[in-house]
């Protein structure tokens, strides 16, 4: 487990061998991929593991881990609403692959980051918001990617209690999968065995 939650850490796993985002998306992924959904790790259970993951970066780690759950899981709803068309994304626990966040699960994740930006100030010289800790640097690398146009390229998979995000190089945007060979070959798999029931 210590493995895994040094990864988690070092942001080091990138599933599909893809790249990481560019900055300032990379840190959205790092954080949003701060739990291992599969197989077990959440560095925000741990508050000595969320101060590691905010100092390998030189940030300060957030006051309230429960703030920083509530972000990150917001977070994640948005990438998953980034797939196109509308992914299939499992809920905590689901057996099996179900809608797309619907827009009330959209309209919930913004209002949760309003309130998290709230404290925050707008500077324009470089365009940013400013706080005091690694939150506030999270919410302000989402903001410039939501301004700049490149908020839709980071995603996350719809794979079965999967989630992790990922950029998207592709062309035309339309990756789904954090990895073809492991997320996607599963929900190929499942709607083979489906169709021959």
């Amino acid at each position: 487990m210590l493995v895994l939650t040094v990864a988690l850490i070092e942001s080091s796993v990138q599933p599909g061998g893809r790249a990481p985002a560019p900055e300032p998306l990379a840190l959205v992924q790092a954080f949003v991929n701060t739990v291992d959904r599969e197989h077990g790790p959440d560095l925000l259970d741990d508050p000595d593991d969320l101060v590691a993951w905010a100092e390998y970066r030189g940030l300060e780690p957030p006051a309230v881990i429960e703030h920083a759950r509530e972000v990150r899981e917001a977070l994640r709803t948005l990438l998953w609403a980034n797939q196109a068309p509308p992914a299939r994304i499992p809920p905590e626990g689901a057996s099996g692959p179900v809608s797309a966040p619907e827009p009330d699960a959209v309209a919930a994740a913004y209002a949760v980051l309003d309130a998290a930006t709230a404290r925050l100030s707008p500077r324009f010289a470089p365009l940013r918001l400013e706080g005091d800790d690694a939150l506030a640097a999270v919410l302000s690398a989402a903001f410039l990617a939501i301004a700049d146009g490149s908020w839709t390229r980071l995603k996350a998979c719809p794979g079965h209690r999967c989630g992790w995000a990922f950029y998207d190089r592709s062309v035309n945007g339309s990756a789904t999968w954090c990895s073809m060979r492991v997320c996607g070959n599963r929900a190929k798999t499942r709607a083979y065995y489906s169709r021959r029931r």
